[in-house]
């Protein structure tokens, strides 16, 4: 009997004794790509006793504190090779294995200009971490053309259908969102100087007041260096001291002859925009015409001065352009730009503008 009793409980151990733990499992990897340093979270069950942790049998250190029956806590060494792993979690019971991307640092923009562009247009994203293979989307949609591609900028063509929104970029590291929203635009160009525009004939702008330029010499290529091409140089002193000197209108003030620009967007929408240089000159303010066409017989105006040295892109809506009363202009009654000369200083000194590229932009 006692030799029974004996060989029972030498049983019993021995089945204790060779029992074997549960296999690991993994029921979620978070997240399953980043850079070295990344903070991973693997989490499932049977998880308490590693015996190693190993990309692609390569061995990885990691602190038991941060290992529990249920997850397991670990940074991403600086050693690991970039790309794809397979890592591998042993236990006594047994094995598991996922699949984790090394990656580098994950993307982020800083900038994009223009913050606003046409169709076609080339337009350039600033940022960091721009490593490939690196798509961007407008409005997680419409995927660009990528015309070059720097770690810390990238240039793209706008694409068609692109509107108002955010751009989003996947690089290597991950994915991003601009910190502005981008702007598609349609650009109807007036005047370029060099024949192109709708209103491209230069001689047929009527030139008013006391400007030193007309029809036959306002158009120059140098003085001061051109931003492109031609310009329209105004330019004049408030020799008789009554402030406005004048300047250049785009056609006729005859609402009868002049079409509009098609202008479709609102007065919150649409921007008139130019290059413009005042060559040297510190107290030239310049006052922007607008005239509309079967609608008010009054000036539209809007002042500024031209303060910085060298070409400058300027643009303003046109909810700017309002007349004495107080009345924002209708863009789709736009007939006429105006571009004058303002001695708003005072000053008997000589006042310039030179003006490249007047164009209406519309936000879409």
């Amino acid at each position: 009997m006692k030799n029974i009793l004996y060989f029972l409980l030498l049983l019993t151990v021995l089945a204790t004794g060779c029992k074997k733990d549960p296999a690991p499992a993994l029921l979620a990897v978070y997240p399953d790509f980043g850079p070295p340093e990344t903070l991973v979270t693997f989490e499932g069950s049977n998880l308490a006793n590693i015996i190693s942790l190993k990309f692609s049998d390569q061995v990885v250190n990691f602190n038991t504190a941060f290992n529990s029956e249920n997850a397991l806590l670990f940074r991403i060494p600086n050693n690991i090779p970039l790309g794809e792993h397979i890592v591998t979690i042993e236990t006594e019971g047994g094995s598991v294995t996922t699949n984790f991307t090394v990656t580098k640092e994950p993307p982020e923009i800083f900038s994009i200009f223009p913050e606003s562009a046409s169709e076609g247009e080339e337009i350039t994203i600033y940022g960091e971490h721009f490593f490939e293979p690196v798509d961007l989307w407008f409005h997680d949609s419409i995927k660009a053309e990528i015309t070059l591609l720097m770690d810390d900028s990238l240039k793209v063509i706008v694409p068609e259908g692109a509107q108002k929104g955010f751009l989003s970029m996947w690089a290597n590291g991950g994915h991003t969102y601009s910190p502005v929203r981008f702007f598609s635009t349609n650009t109807i160009l007036v005047n370029d100087f060099d024949g192109n525009g709708v209103r491209s004939n230069t001689e047929s702008w009527i030139f008013e007041g006391f400007v030193n330029e007309n029809g036959s010499n306002a158009v120059q290529n140098a003085n001061p260096d051109p931003f492109e091409g031609n310009f329209l140089k105004l330019t004049g002193t408030d020799d008789l001291e009554i402030g406005w000197l004048g300047g250049a209108a785009s056609n006729s003030q005859d609402v009868d002859v002049f079409e509009t620009f098609d202008i479709t967007a609102d007065a919150n929408n649409a921007l008139i925009e130019m290059e413009i240089n005042s060559n040297g000159s510190e107290v030239t303010h310049v006052i922007l015409v607008l005239l509309e066409r079967d609608g008010s017989t009054n000036d539209f105006t809007h002042t500024f001065k031209i303060d910085w040295e060298g070409w400058r892109k300027v643009s303003f809506p046109l909810n700017r352009f309002k007349d004495l009363g107080g009345i924002i202009i209708d863009p789709q009654k736009v007939k006429t730009i105006k571009v004058h000369l303002n001695n708003s200083e005072n000053s008997n000194l000589l006042l310039e503008a030179n003006i490249d590229n007047i164009r209406i932009v519309e936000i879409l």
